[in-house]
């Protein structure tokens, strides 16, 4: 199975290239221009697996939630490869992707994102099992009813450190990885298990209308 993977839902953007189990990976914090990166990076993974991006089976993009802007830059370049190559997108939650390599039985794990404004996106799981959905909420709602000896995962987690930590929480090594390497794993059992979506019919997934509104007709 040869699935590329692309994040860009938060500050550092990612691209992983997963070939019959093997992983290889770029990832970097951009401030501007993440657009400019995924192609390239796509193509020198693609080089150095010593495959031609022409023969995946598939493309994994994180969905959200995320940076709106992120967001479309990730999935625009997702879905214009899996078109061009004609193989099925598997769209997933970015907070999934970034908890997956830390879930562990009986351990809890908080994915957060950066929602601007004081706010986070942020999800809950319990083992393997996802206990809060998805949500744009305060830090304080994320925090309350925690119990001590969680960890946070994810740019959300760095950004309120303080947060995490008087909440009883570790904020894990790495957090801001986007998890890329998960996201073609992830991808790669969704397909195998025939999972993977048309590009057409892909949809990011927003938790919060977006800030830009459109100009009132004259």
């Amino acid at each position: 199975m040869k699935v590329l993977s692309i994040d860009t839902a938060g500050p550092v953007a990612g691209v992983a290239l997963r070939v019959d189990g093997a992983s290889w990976v770029r990832t970097e914090r951009v401030t501007r221009g993440a657009d400019t990166r995924l192609m390239p990076w796509a193509q020198a993974l693609a080089a150095e697996a010593g495959i031609r991006l022409g023969e995946l089976d598939g493309v994994a993009v994180g969905a959200g939630p995320g940076a709106f802007t992120g967001l479309r830059v990730g999935l625009a370049a997702a879905l214009g490869l899996a078109t061009a190559v004609g193989c099925p997108v598997v769209p997933l939650d970015t907070l999934r992707t970034r908890v997956h390599p830390w879930l562990s039985e009986g351990g809890v794990v908080l994915g957060a994102l950066d929602a601007r404004k004081g706010r986070l996106y942020a999800a809950l799981w319990e083992g393997f099992a996802q206990t809060r959905p998805s949500a744009d909420l305060a830090p304080a709602r994320v925090f309350d009813g925690l119990a001590p000896g969680f960890l946070a995962v994810g740019e959300g987690a760095l950004v309120y450190r303080d947060g995490v930590e008087a909440a009883g929480g570790a904020v894990v090594e790495g957090a801001d990885d986007p998890g890329v390497i998960a996201l073609a794993e992830l991808g790669a059992a969704a397909l195998a298990a025939g999972e993977g979506m048309d590009p057409v019919a892909v949809r990011p997934t927003y938790l919060r209308a977006p800030d830009a509104k459109p100009r009132a007709s004259r």
